[in-house]
């Protein structure tokens, strides 16, 4: 009775901490999903509110540098637009949000596109007005565009000004400000880009706002409503002197008060019915443990009696038969009821021919004569199908010992080897088979190959290897994860295989490639079978979450034109997959001698090239840069050349994308880098007057993350000051990764060496980075320079190129000026650097020595003569 009552009692304590344990747990379960949901909620907000704030600081950035532009025309024609309104009217479209462009020269607005609507505005003077002379004057005063507003403005409405100073050179060169070039953005036309309605719609409310910079208050620029928003999301605007806000928060609130009664409930019930289970689970095992002890009391002699007959039987793990000479069983053991397809007392009386396949009983009939005439037979194996498949099985047979005239018996221990089947089959398959597709790999690939050409030369048929790689595959990897892009490679193999015949063999060489081997197939044949590929890999993948398209280049070899062994045909074929993509990717073509040579010139220069360094064979000419402003030689540029014994000269623009490619551009590069700076620091310790160095710098150096620490390293090694070094760096590749540029050009910047941009205008620079470009030069590309005194449109580019770059506080220096109109053009432009075969050739060291000798060691200005002349000849 005190042992049903002890039960009683921990049944009810158990239920009741149950009880209180899950409320608690169920209680932080919701109150964690309440805050993640509640971070959810507010990083969609916030990224919501980032997008639309990032839209309107880019439109109203763009609309602001329509002013720079007015201002490079201003200072083009000292002062002077001769035909503005033409001008600003066909500009105006290009910048969404603009109400109005405008002159204010001496603050006082002159000019106006379009006029009407804004003929209120004329006459205003900007400097004088008490509601906006606060940023023009700071405009004035600091030389920086600056953005006043929201205003009331002089022509009607609320807008915003952007206003830049522009200063012009005096008679004695002096900055004189001449006036303002000015953008109007007027409200609401100005934030309509920012769709900011498209949050209330979405269910949000929102505030543009500003803190008024005269008086520190708050001051509303849009918004949906009157209200205060609840704990908004905000998303800050970088503009000229100053900030914008904006603030996002949802109409309804963060919060979901409905759901905590509700919640409450469900945590209730769910709490009482984990009491209610505990309860009866304790019960049960109260029962189950009245019932466990009658069982074991009861099983105690049983398990005694069988436990020393099972102890011997379970010694022979094999089954163990016992058959006569015909295949009769007489007696069966098996301690695994899996390793027989019978139980042993269903065998006994029967033959193996009325159990095994035929060719299995032929094999044992075969063992058990063995045994008779030698006593055993070791090693046969047989095939059985059981009911968890089908088991390989290595035999021992023996003979028994028997009377004389009786029939002979035999013992055969049946030993299960299909564990060391299945591994061998499974070495088999890796060492022949991709592991990831299950298709051919290299090693199967060439033995089949080997016999389709054996097969294709003996009966003269042609044969088509076609080699395929998938374009920008490793976007998948790098931005879904690899195992996005196995199911990728998966899926593809499969679509391969289905698009070919039987006789076909399709392989898989390794990442995204894969070769297909066609016999008796020719070239249209190959064409079709492309062009099904290419069909076939454009639809889409469907991996759940994603959905996936790729497109793949193919290149096409044929045998016997392009080759006679699979290691050309290969060879062959991947160089026109690379032509394919060359020419665009998502396309096939065929190899060509064109292919080949081009091919075999490549190899050839790579080979030599990854000895010219320790040959001796490349070497650095220097041309000359001469300041416009002094006449003198002020820099050079260091070239690369490479001279080889049986290629010839080989010029830089064949030989360096080769080393680019093959990874020998940063041991050459480096070693440009050290000579030049030797070379410089030899000449000034000889008395040359010291010049800046400008070396190139390849996109891959550019890249590499010890860049910085090797200039450093180079120019101490030397003992060279810094700022005499200049490093160039193409437009393309500053614009490749702007940011990424701008770490490292603000890097080099530190350490005190100069950035130039080289082939300035050749590519595409936004102007929001290149102002954040730590260069300090800018050289101007000899495409534009060669027709500057013909060409019209090149003396525009040119023109605005040095204005900019002024405007920017950088240099320019312009390459490639070969005759006196070009250079007295460039002078009247205000170019502060040139150079080109006017003045002289890229030259060895000794002979730049001799033309520093006598053209820049002295103090006279450089002037091009005979001697110049016959250098560049």
């Amino acid at each position: 009775m005190n042992a049903a009552r002890q039960h009683r009692t921990r049944q009810w304590i158990l239920a009741t901490s149950v009880f209180v344990f899950s409320a608690v747990a169920i209680a932080v379960l919701i109150w964690r999903w309440e805050q993640q949901t509640l971070i959810e909620v507010r990083a969609r907000a916030a990224d919501l509110t980032a997008d639309h704030a990032h839209t309107l600081q880019r439109d109203i950035e763009r609309a602001l540098s329509a002013t720079y532009a007015i201002a490079a025309l201003v200072r083009q024609g000292q002062g002077n637009i001769a035909d503005f309104e033409a001008v600003a009217t066909e500009m105006l479209p290009f910048y969404p949000g603009v109400a109005a462009l405008g002159m204010a020269p001496d603050g006082i607005i002159r000019n106006v596109v379009p006029l009407a609507g804004n003929e209120k505005s004329i006459g205003f003077n900007q400097l004088k007005d008490n509601t906006q002379n606060q940023e023009a004057l700071m405009a004035r005063d600091t030389g920086r565009l600056t953005l006043a507003g929201p205003l009331k403005l002089a022509q009607g409405g609320l807008g915003v000004v952007g206003r830049l100073p522009v200063f012009l050179n005096d008679a004695q060169g002096h900055k004189v400000f001449w006036g303002f070039t000015y953008v109007t953005l007027r409200f609401p036309d100005a934030l309509a880009s920012a769709r900011l309605p498209l949050l209330t719609q979405r269910g949000y409310a929102y505030e543009l706002w500003r803190t008024a910079p005269d008086t520190g208050e708050r001051q509303s620029i849009e918004a949906s409503g009157n209200g205060v928003l609840d704990a908004p999301v905000e998303r800050t605007l970088e503009l000229p002197n100053g900030q914008w806000t904006l603030s996002v928060a949802p109409i309804n609130g963060w919060g979901q008060s409905d759901r905590l009664g509700f919640e409450a409930t469900i945590n209730f019930f769910l709490s009482l019915l984990m009491a209610y289970l505990a309860w009866l689970l304790y019960e049960m095992r109260v029962r189950d443990q009245g019932l466990e002890v009658q069982v074991n009391e009861r099983t105690a002699e049983i398990l005694a009696t069988q436990r020393q007959l099972q102890a011997t039987l379970g010694a022979i793990p094999d089954p163990l038969l016992e058959l006569g000479l015909d295949g009769r069983c007489y007696n069966a053991h098996s301690s695994r009821t899996d390793s027989l397809p019978w139980p042993t007392e269903d065998l006994i009386g029967r033959t193996i021919m009325e159990l095994l396949p035929p060719q299995a009983c032929q094999i044992v009939l075969a063992a058990l004569q063995e045994a008779k005439e030698k006593e055993c037979s070791i090693g046969k194996q047989i095939k059985v199908p059981l009911d968890n498949g089908m088991h390989w099985f290595e035999m021992s047979v023996t003979r028994k010992s028997a009377l004389p005239g009786e029939e002979p018996l035999f013992l055969v221990l049946c030993r299960d080897i299909t564990e060391s089947k299945q591994a061998e089959r499974k070495i088999q398959l890796l060492a022949h088979f991709d592991s990831l597709t299950g298709l051919p790999n290299r090693v199967l690939l060439t033995d089949r190959c080997n016999l389709a050409l054996s097969a294709a030369q003996r009966n003269g048929t042609p044969l088509a290897l076609l080699l395929l790689d998938l374009d920008h595959f490793k976007n998948v990897n790098d931005s879904l994860g690899h195992r996005v892009g196995d199911e990728v490679l998966i899926a593809l193999a499969g679509r391969l295989k289905g698009a070919v015949r039987e006789q076909d063999t399709v392989c898989r060489l390794g990442g995204d490639e894969f070769i297909l081997v066609l016999p008796e197939t020719n070239a249209a044949g190959a064409a079709h079978i492309a062009e099904m590929l290419l069909q076939s890999a454009l639809v889409a993948f469907e991996l759940e979450p994603h959905e996936l398209t790729v497109t793949p280049s193919i290149g096409i070899a044929l045998f016997p034109g392009d080759g006679s062994d699979f290691d050309t045909l290969s060879r062959c074929a991947d160089a026109a997959m690379y032509r394919a993509k060359k020419d665009g990717r998502n396309n096939y073509r065929f190899f060509t001698a064109e292919m080949q040579a081009r091919s075999e010139r490549t190899l050839t220069l790579e080979n030599a090239l990854r000895r010219a360094l320790e040959r001796n064979q490349l070497q650095l000419h220097y041309q000359p840069q001469i300041s416009l402003a002094s006449g003198r030689v002020v820099g050079a540029e260091a070239l690369l050349r490479w001279s080889h014994p049986e290629l010839g000269a080989v010029p830089p623009a064949e030989f360096i994308p080769v080393a680019e490619t093959c990874g020998l551009i940063l041991p050459i590069g480096e070693w440009v880098l050290r000579t030049s700076v030797q070379q410089l620091k030899a000449w000034i310790d000889a008395g040359m007057l010291p010049i800046a160095l400008s070396v190139n710098l390849s996109s891959v150096q550019f890249r590499h993350a010890d860049l910085p620490e090797l200039v450093t390293s180079i120019l101490n090694e030397a003992q060279l000051p810094a700022h005499l070094l200049e490093l160039e760096l193409t437009e393309n590749v500053a614009m490749t990764d702007p940011l990424g540029a701008i770490a490292v050009m603000n890097n080099l910047h530190e350490r005190g060496v100069r950035m130039s941009i080289d082939d300035f205008g050749t590519g595409y620079s936004s102007l929001s980075y290149l102002k954040k470009f730590r260069v300090y030069k800018i050289k101007i590309d000899q495409s534009f320079v060669r027709d500057i005194t013909e060409d019209s449109d090149d003396k525009a580019i040119v023109g605005a190129i040095i204005s900019m770059a002024t405007s920017l506080g950088m240099q320019t220096i312009a390459e490639g000026v070969e005759t006196e109109g070009q250079l007295e053009f460039l002078k009247a432009k205000g170019c502060t650097e040139v150079q080109g075969y006017y003045f002289s050739r890229p030259l060895p060291v000794e002979q730049f020595e001799a033309f520093m000798g006598t053209k820049s060691s002295s103090n006279q200005p450089f002037v091009p003569a005979q001697s110049a002349i016959d250098i560049r000849l």
